[in-house]
């Protein structure tokens, strides 16, 4: 039989060991230093070249840059909006399109156009936005210790800890959207990319060797031929 002296130490002891039990987010610190992503906008004016003149370098140097932006770490389709005057809808559509047609020549996805007309647009005449839709890691902020240096009741780090491996995550990370969803699978074989890359850092060939090949020959068996 169980003693009553084990029944009352239970009962006694249940609530205490009920109050300790420890805070995940004391123990891991993805929980204590999260890294949010929000999505941003990259946004560039651009003036309509004079008729019958082409884009100016920097402005191709400009668009070059938003469309590097896009495929690094784009949230979404490029918009391309201008700013017209009654009857001048035309002209600036066109100018419209070829700030599209650039940045589509620097490999990006989804481009959109509109004229933004109305008394109510931002834009002038003659005057083009490009905003480019991007995500951008948010890094915590690091060097708080209000749990102290010295170990707790509930044995956890100190309140800094991990933060400095998340923050470099967060500032190194090329598209931050990998921090929360995973990409589309390629097809790719992972493991012929491991062969592939262990062989070129040995200086081999990462080609597959080519098989020999002969002749093939009819078989003699169960033939007369054979018998002896």
């Amino acid at each position: 039989m169980i003693s009553l002296r084990v029944v009352l130490s239970a009962l006694v002891l249940a609530p205490l060991l009920g109050g300790c039990a420890a805070d995940l987010v004391e123990h891991d610190y993805r929980l204590a230093h999260p890294i949010t992503v929000e999505e941003k906008a990259a946004v560039a004016l651009f003036s309509r070249p004079a008729e019958g003149a082409s884009l100016s370098p920097a402005d191709r140097d400009r668009l070059g840059r938003l469309a590097e932006e896009s495929l690094r770490r784009g949230a979404g389709a490029i918009e391309v909006s201008v700013g017209a005057k009654a009857g001048e809808e035309a002209a600036a559509l066109g100018f419209a399109q070829t700030l599209a047609d650039t940045l589509r020549a620097w490999g990006v996805g989804a481009v959109t156009v509109a004229v933004a007309g109305g008394p109510d647009s931002a834009l002038q005449p003659g005057q083009a936005q490009v905003r480019v839709p991007v995500w951008e890691a948010k890094a915590p902020e690091c060097g708080t210790f209000e749990r102290g240096l010295n170990p707790d009741y509930s044995n956890a780090p100190n309140s800094n800890w991990g933060c400095s491996l998340q923050r470099n995550r967060a500032l190194m990370v090329q598209n931050p959207a990998d921090l929360v969803r995973a990409r589309e699978t390629s097809g790719r074989d992972g493991g012929r990319a491991a062969t592939v890359l262990e062989k070129y850092g040995k200086g081999e060939a990462t080609g597959a060797a080519k098989e020999a090949t002969s002749a093939g020959s009819t078989s003699s068996v169960g033939s007369s031929a054979g018998a002896k």
